[in-house]
């Protein structure tokens, strides 16, 4: 196989694992979503509507048990096939010379990352644990996360970033999106009546540390990724405070989940900006 073909494969089974994580992610979703709850109070106590729309109106939302069950088997079979396609990316960057060690290792971290989705899963079926659902959420983020970084990379090596400043306020919003992700999966449980207040008032932290991130990335000629991330930010603002005045519809929670892998995606390939193609022996 010649470097020019290596490169092509080494970016399509990137961008594969990446689709099929946003996909993984976006199901995940819908089946947490979707489990029962206990009775509560509106929000931001807990998403008893969205309960109440998803069990008891399934025939309107169209999410009976015959969707919920197609649901888990497509969970399933996307997640090993991103699985699949790790182990394939991780060959076929360290398998032979010259070892592509900047592209391996994050293939690397794709593999563990599912490795232990998946013993997750097995270990604890069906379980609405608030450990569990966190576990599994921000498990898929960073997938999703770690994905879009080498897609983003592969085949076009960028200069590192000097901007002063930058990765530690990139580090601050790695940091705050993940607490955010968590607490709206802690919150969805109506067991913890704080999780959706904190989520809620965090919200305008994130939003105010993301403005600050996109300035910095301005300064350092990441124009575009910076209000990318702002848009972002934005978006799951508008779309959480869609909670509050609709009463958390199901398709705006699923966008606030799909605009969150998204978000920290973006993060984590604004920290460090240094070439990931250039192969290692």
């Amino acid at each position: 196989m010649t470097t020019s073909h290596r490169r092509r494969v080494l970016r399509g089974l990137t961008w594969a694992a990446l689709l099929l994580m946003l996909l993984v992610t976006s199901v995940s979703a819908f089946l947490r979503l979707t489990q029962p709850r206990p009775d509560c109070g509106v929000w931001p106590h807990c998403r008893a509507s969205v309960a109440a729309e998803v069990i008891v109106a399934s025939d309107r939302l169209a999410v009976d048990k015959t969707t919920i069950d197609g649901a888990r088997k497509l969970h399933r079979m996307t997640a090993s096939l991103a699985l699949l396609t790790a182990l394939a990316l991780a060959l076929l960057a360290l398998a032979r010379r010259p070892r592509n060690w900047l592209v391996g290792r994050p293939a690397l971290t794709l593999v563990a990352l599912a490795l232990g989705l998946s013993a997750l899963g097995i270990i604890t079926p069906g379980s609405t644990a608030a450990p569990v659902l966190i576990g599994n959420l921000l498990g898929g983020f960073l997938m999703v996360a770690v994905a879009w970084r080498l897609t983003s990379r592969i085949g076009h090596p960028v200069a590192t970033v000097t901007a002063k400043g930058l990765d530690r306020w990139v580090l601050a919003g790695i940091a705050l999106w993940m607490t955010q992700a968590a607490l709206g999966a802690l919150s969805g449980t109506g067991r913890v009546a704080s999780a959706s207040i904190v989520h809620a008032l965090m919200a305008l932290a994130v939003v105010l540390v993301v403005l600050q991130i996109g300035s910095y990335a301005d300064r350092a000629g990441l124009r575009r990724e910076g209000m990318a991330l702002i848009g972002l930010a934005f978006g799951q603002f508008l779309l959480g405070a869609s909670a509050a005045v609709f009463g958390a519809p199901l398709l705006a929670i699923l966008l606030h989940n799909f605009f969150g892998a998204l978000g920290l995606a973006l993060l984590m390939t604004l920290f460090g900006r240094v070439p990931l193609e250039a192969p290692k022996s």
